[in-house]
């Protein structure tokens, strides 16, 4: 990389940053005047629609930031573009902006390297477009892994070999032209080398995070935690820089000039200034990163609970079966979670998914059908043979183990006032007997029937969620990727209890742990709290910029 690279690399890096924060703050402005999820009726589909129709405006004003965000960032790469090449003018930036394709192009590319940010890049517009959790989760297999790896450095291949394209519409101006064929063969002798530049990059972030954390694990033997969360939060600030600044590098592969690459390209030295300011620059916005999106840690050593996802004890268990129910209580969970769903007849069997299918691949919606249809079904899951559990007979079954439940009602997305009556007068005593603790993805299920049952209740969500004073949720459980150090100091503040899943691994007990989680929802209850008491004895950060920075969500 020479000096003038260097200098395009660093203020590309600065302007993303900062198109990064103030699309994030303006996005958040527009959603706080939404409405709370739990405000939304969802008693009938008459009243729902009501509800959204009556919030529509807000609505099309959120959806349209969305596409102005868009049309900001093909500003940015335009602006960019002309800077580079110094062919900034008003007129030019105006007919680049008119063309189409130059849109079109943009958007594949963001959806194509859409997995270089679930890695922890910051390229925007990226950040809204999320992978969800439980698609990750399919491909954990590692042969499906392998594969879909394959593929995808295949596509980033061809995506090297378009990467002209920007620089035809933005400085060539060229408009009919077939502008994948001409950049194909631009980058017929630059593509491998672009290829390998990509994966160098990776490997140097690698690199970053295997020195860090290394030095983090020597101090924290010293066994002084002020000193632990010190460094956790330097060490986390630089690599939020490193990652901005491969980020710029990334994206100034596609603002390139095709004619220079047909030149052999000479190494030249740094101009101490331009290295000193790419530096600088990448510690503060590093720093601010930090800062603003709310990760720093504090000092923490507070008591957890351990909570038996789907009521396994390891993934070798059946999830969610009353067989399982006191293997995984000699684990001396605090909490067993399960899933409920409601059948035909108004009964509730345990079940993550709403529809189960038999040996034959019959399919079975459990809302279509009664309990009495359901109990005799053998259905497999990972190749092991097992059939509903009735949740009454759990429930009875836990109360006799003095075992208590995080029960997740799967409630429907619209569920009537009759229908969370009768779920109460059903199980309103044993749950009450249980002490045990409701959560649900349907907020205003859980106001409504708040004046039915005196349980604990808490608000289920994949995403991240501002925490507030309402009464409603006694604690919040939070898909781990969301979490950070913000929401714990916001649940902190109003008194609420956050929990995380699915934790199960020392990378994320280490991460959910430092940043003041309370409950860790987990496959293996029994080694996870055998590791929280492990770091919660003496200091175990080495894992934590890595859990903080890498697969996490992040708006900047």
């Amino acid at each position: 990389m020479h000096n003038r690279k260097l200098t395009h690399i660093t203020w590309l890096m600065v302007l993303i940053f900062i198109f990064n924060y103030l699309a994030a703050s303006c996005l958040h402005y527009f959603l706080s005047y939404a409405p709370q999820a739990y405000q939304i009726n969802t008693s009938s589909f008459k009243h729902l629609v009501d509800d959204l129709l009556a919030h529509a405006p807000i609505y099309a004003i959120t959806i349209t930031t969305y596409f102005l965000i868009f049309a900001l960032f093909i500003s940015l790469l335009i602006l960019s573009e002309l800077l580079i090449h110094h062919q900034l003018s008003w007129q030019t930036f105006l007919s680049a902006v008119k063309r189409p394709k130059l849109y079109g192009f943009v958007l594949a590319l963001t959806i194509m390297l859409l997995p270089l940010n679930e890695l922890g890049l910051k390229i925007p517009v990226a950040n809204y477009m999320t992978i969800p959790q439980t698609f990750m989760a399919m491909i954990a297999n590692p042969f499906i892994l392998a594969g879909l790896s394959l593929l995808y450095l295949l596509i980033l291949f061809f995506i090297l070999r378009l990467k002209h394209i920007p620089y035809y519409l933005i400085i060539d101006g060229i408009k009919q032209e077939s502008l994948i064929k001409k950049s194909w063969q631009a980058t017929q002798k630059s593509a491998w080398h672009h290829f390998r530049q990509l994966g160098f990059i990776f490997v140097q972030i690698a690199f970053a995070f295997a020195i860090l954390s290394g030095i983090q694990f020597l101090i924290d033997i010293a066994n002084h935690r002020n000193w632990s969360v010190f460094t956790a939060n330097l060490f986390t600030s630089l690599l939020a820089g490193v990652l901005y600044f491969y980020t710029a590098t990334i994206l100034y592969l596609f603002l390139s000039n095709p004619d220079q690459e047909r030149q052999v390209q000479t190494r030249q030295n740094f101009a101490h200034i331009a290295l000193i300011r790419a530096v600088l620059f990448l510690i503060i916005i590093g720093f601010s990163t930090i800062y603003l999106s709310g990760k720093q840690l504090k000092v923490t050593h507070q008591s957890y609970l351990v909570i038996a996802h789907m009521g396994i004890s390891s993934k070798s268990d059946i999830p969610n079966t009353i067989k399982n129910l006191k293997k995984v209580h000699a684990t001396h969970p605090d909490y067993v979670e399960i899933d409920i769903q409601k059948t035909k007849d108004g009964q509730y069997v345990l079940s993550h998914d709403p529809a189960i299918k038999n040996q034959e691949d019959k399919s079975y919606q459990i809302s279509d059908y009664t309990w009495n249809q359901l109990k005799d079904i053998t259905f497999l899951h990972e190749n092991q043979k097992t059939t509903l559990s009735n949740f009454k007979d759990y429930l009875m079954l836990a109360n006799d183990l003095k075992q208590k439940l995080l029960v997740e009602v799967k409630f429907s997305q619209t569920v009537s006032n009759q229908e969370l009556k009768a779920f109460s007068e059903d199980f309103g005593q044993l749950l009450a007997e249980n002490k045990a603790q409701l959560q649900s993805l349907n907020q205003n299920s859980l106001l409504r029937i708040d004046q039915f049952l005196d349980n604990d209740l808490g608000l289920l969500s994949p995403i991240q969620n501002d925490v507030n004073q309402s009464k409603l949720s006694q604690f919040y459980a939070i898909e781990s990727s969301s979490l950070t150090q913000k929401t714990i100091t916001q649940a902190t503040s109003v008194n609420k209890t956050i929990y995380a899943w699915t934790i199960n691994s020392h990378k994320e007990i280490q991460t959910t742990y430092a940043i003041g989680v309370t409950g860790f929802i987990t496959d293996y209850p029994a080694k996870t709290r055998q590791y929280l008491e492990k770091i919660s004895d003496r200091p175990h950060y080495a894992l934590v910029p890595t859990g903080t920075l890498l697969l996490k969500r992040s708006d900047f």
